[in-house]
């Protein structure tokens, strides 16, 4: 991969959450020995903004999204569309999608692989569970599958799956020891973690 478009912004809900997941993946991308290009700033994102950005390349990107969603679409922080299904068939055609974004694994998600040609998806079908108390556990879970998509240069599915279906599974088993306030949320996330 040659460029990573991030979104992410603070909100009322979660604070700086997807501040820090944004910043553990650029601190991670600057370990790479391929130079990966970094498109948008934490809170400077917005629709018109990034599918102008968007238009200009036609494959080997990924766009990371770490903000709030639903079954069709992806919003800012003032709740402001960002991605739609109609922007899906239009703008991540050969890209990857990985969005942690709650339910946009349903319909957008979908959309995006079906009707837009993005060659994979990553997101969660229902609403992810995050513990502002442990933000950190939650940072990495959600890094997880992108970290291993940029380490190892891969867009296997079945393998993606299988080996994020075991870091899950090692997380919920580590929680269930030493944190068990926070293991219902792991296994939540762990269930509806999608990728197309």
């Amino acid at each position: 991969m040659n460029d990573i478009f991030i979104i992410s912004y603070t909100c009322k809900r979660l604070g700086d959450y997807f501040y820090l997941c944004n910043i553990d993946l650029q601190d991670f991308i600057k370990t790479l020995e391929n130079k990966i290009q970094i498109h948008c700033s934490h809170q400077s994102c917005k629709n018109d903004l990034l599918h102008k950005s968007l238009s200009q390349y036609s494959e080997n990107y990924i766009v990371t999204i770490y903000a709030h969603g639903n079954n069709d679409k992806v919003v800012d922080e003032l709740n402001n569309d960002l991605i739609t299904l109609d922007d899906s068939k239009k703008f991540y055609k050969n890209s990857i999608v990985y969005s942690t974004a709650c339910k946009t694994a349903n319909n957008l998600g979908l959309s995006l692989v079906k009707e837009g040609g993005c060659k994979l998806f990553f997101g969660y079908s229902d609403s992810s569970h995050i513990s502002t108390l442990h933000k950190a556990d939650f940072v990495e879970m959600d890094n997880f599958t992108l970290k291993l998509i940029l380490s190892e240069n891969t867009t296997d599915k079945d393998y993606l799956k299988a080996k994020t279906e075991e870091f899950f599974q090692k997380k919920l088993h580590e929680s269930r020891m030493q944190n068990p306030i926070i293991a219902p949320m792991i296994m939540n996330n762990k269930e509806c973690f999608q990728i197309y």
